[in-house]
């Protein structure tokens, strides 16, 4: 299938294209958002610590909502939901607008505020995760679940430069204004999406507890989503902080750059993001996604022990910091590249080996355990980060992406599900 042609593209359907414009416009609401507030942390602290503190308190609502989430989000309809959660969150940022006029927000401040849009998040993403076999026939799953990447490249792409300007030209307030009427756009084309939702809550009403052990049971009994369960929590834990830690805190404390060029550091490299979908999109489904998914792992840790050289030479003087830079950005941009087939191949696993009825569950139940992972990462990368040297954290980062891909290739074996 050639995606450049128009009539391939059309027989996802119209609700399908409702859902990635939406599904774009919340994204970049949530990625400007953090950017920002990532920035305003990190300034009036100056601590990396900190600043990983608030990227990781994503772990208590994770924790504590995701089963009920993941139970919602297969007996409702998963469309209004979402609107409704995006109109949620509107609501809350409108809040933090009148307060940002008036007050000088501070980390407290900041932390509930994240806690808050994070509960929305979560109810959120265990709808997005399993709508897409919804809104398109099965046979054209796989290569929707491919064209859905190509607007997380696009807003990868558009939103550190637009939160960079924003933070750097207007104000705080502005930002969660702007953040807002993003959400707000985006609750109201959910609300036009058709699903054909039907019903599944029976006259008892919904069990969560009982309801929630059925989506474990749907993990457990297929071994290709038990490997993803057990590697995939630890190679997201050390990528993730890789890159929103240590190559952040590199750039802006270490090597003393501006907001802006972060930003654009930011979307120089997320062009690889819109690059990557199109070009795989014709061909990935023609190949095994477990086999994608081991290889890309281990290429992208060989790509950030590269990146922790560079940075070694960097500071050593031996190579200057904007050919550093850019040697960085290259390699940041093959990590991408990687990443992508790898995140594709997982949604394509888990979308293709779970019943549609218990994808919310299924697919929050994964997301729980590498969110959770993501944040103790964090954690773990900030404390590296104001304790040694930079670079440590990153060849640190190397290391445990290897470690997840090699336990994944070792859990491999030869049974047929």
């Amino acid at each position: 299938m050639q995606f450049t042609k128009v009539k391939e593209l059309r027989k996802l359907g119209n609700d399908y294209w409702k859902f990635w414009v939406a599904s774009a416009v919340s994204m970049a609401a949530s990625n400007i958002l953090q950017f920002v507030l990532s920035l305003y942390v990190l300034e009036i602290t100056g601590s990396a610590t900190v600043f990983a503190l608030m990227l990781s308190i994503v772990f208590v609502p994770r924790m504590l909502i995701t089963p009920i989430a993941g139970v919602l989000a297969d007996k409702v309809d998963r469309s209004r939901f979402m609107a409704k959660v995006l109109m949620a969150e509107g609501v809350i940022l409108l809040v933090y607008t009148f307060l940002a006029g008036f007050f000088a927000l501070n980390v407290a401040a900041i932390f509930v505020l994240v806690l808050g849009l994070e509960i929305g998040e979560v109810f959120y993403n265990a709808c997005e995760g399993s709508i897409i076999p919804l809104l398109v026939k099965d046979d054209m799953l796989k290569d929707a679940i491919a064209v859905s990447k190509v607007d997380d490249g696009i807003v990868y792409v558009l939103s550190p430069m637009i939160a960079a300007l924003i933070y750097s030209n207007v104000s705080l307030q502005m930002a969660f204004a702007f953040v807002m009427l993003l959400n707000l756009a985006a609750g109201f084309m959910q609300l036009t999406i058709n699903t054909k939702h039907v019903s599944v809550v029976d006259k008892n009403g919904i069990h969560f507890l009982e309801d929630f052990k059925e989506g474990v049971g749907a993990i457990s009994s297929n071994h290709k989503i038990r490997r993803l369960v057990v590697a995939m929590p630890l190679i997201n834990a050390f990528f993730g902080a890789t890159f929103s830690v240590s190559i952040l805190y590199l750039i802006r404390e270490v090597y003393d750059l501006s907001a802006y060029y972060y930003g654009m550091y930011n979307s120089v490299t997320a062009m690889t993001s819109i690059i990557i979908p199109v070009v795989v999109a014709p061909y990935i489904s023609k190949y095994d996604p477990s086999r994608i998914f081991s290889i890309s792992t281990r290429l992208i840790a060989a790509e950030i022990a590269g990146i922790g050289f560079i940075v070694i030479l960097s500071l050593n003087g031996i190579l200057a910091v904007i050919p550093a830079i850019v040697m960085i950005i290259i390699l940041d941009c093959m990590t991408i590249a990687e990443a992508i087939p790898m995140q594709i191949a997982m949604s394509i696993l888990i979308q293709t080996n779970v019943k549609k009825e218990l994808l919310g569950r299924t697919t929050t139940t994964i997301g729980m355990m590498s969110m959770v992972s993501v944040a103790l990462g964090e954690l773990l990368f900030g404390y590296l980060a104001d304790t040694c040297v930079v670079y440590i954290s990153i060849f640190v980062g190397a290391i445990g992406i290897g470690t997840g891909s090699a336990l994944y290739s070792l859990l491999k074996d030869n049974k047929k599900e």
